[in-house]
């Protein structure tokens, strides 16, 4: 059986980005064979193409590729940049797969974690919480996570997965959050009105 992966990760764009941690053959490798017996293809967004200038092309190039992609397998060892959170949340619009590479005690992922006026343990960034159908430590444990939802027929998260969060946020979170209900006071209108 044949399932179509977009790679989403970094794409070196100079010098300075000659340290980036990027797709190579190695993951790719990795991951297909851990995938077995499913035949693997791959959607790789910093292969060539005929032209750079049109930024609307390339944009539709990436939604397009993610659209026809089974899955999305995100490389988030290191910190991503707002293309691979665009692409992260196509994936949940468009019906494909999300998967989540990010090893422990990484940028997204880390044992313990100070900030915002406290500390979480077992740490994950909330935006991958929130849309990843999975999170692994590997592009292999990626292959064998894309092998089981195919044989298990296991449909991804969809659209509903973005407004259920922001119900669990105006449930759980909203009352007691003084500074968001100060900016939502002002307005004395539900958001999107404004337009209307």
């Amino acid at each position: 059986m044949i399932v179509t992966v977009f790679c989403s990760g970094g794409i070196r764009k100079g010098a300075e980005d000659e340290r980036k941690i990027c797709w190579t053959e190695n993951e790719r490798k990795s991951l297909q064979e851990a995938a077995r017996p499913l035949d693997v293809y791959y959607f790789n967004p910093d292969d060539p193409v005929r032209e750079l200038n049109d930024a609307t092309v390339l944009f539709g190039r990436d939604m397009y590729q993610v659209k026809f992609a089974d899955f999305v397998v995100v490389d988030a060892r290191q910190r991503r940049g707002i293309g691979i959170g665009v692409e992260m949340l196509a994936a949940r619009l468009l019906g494909s797969g999300l998967i989540i590479v990010a090893p422990p005690n990484s940028h997204y992922r880390q044992d313990q974690l100070t900030f915002r006026g406290g500390t979480a343990v077992q740490y994950i960034h909330p935006h991958i919480v929130g849309l990843a159908d999975a999170i692994v430590r590997d592009f292999a444990e990626a292959g064998t996570v894309i092998r089981d939802h195919v044989v298990r027929r296991k449909k991804p998260k969809g659209q509903d997965t973005v407004f259920d969060a922001i119900t669990a946020y105006s449930t759980k979170l909203l009352p007691s959050d003084t500074t968001t209900l100060k900016v939502v006071g002002k307005r004395h209108r539900t958001p999107r009105n404004l337009f209307d």
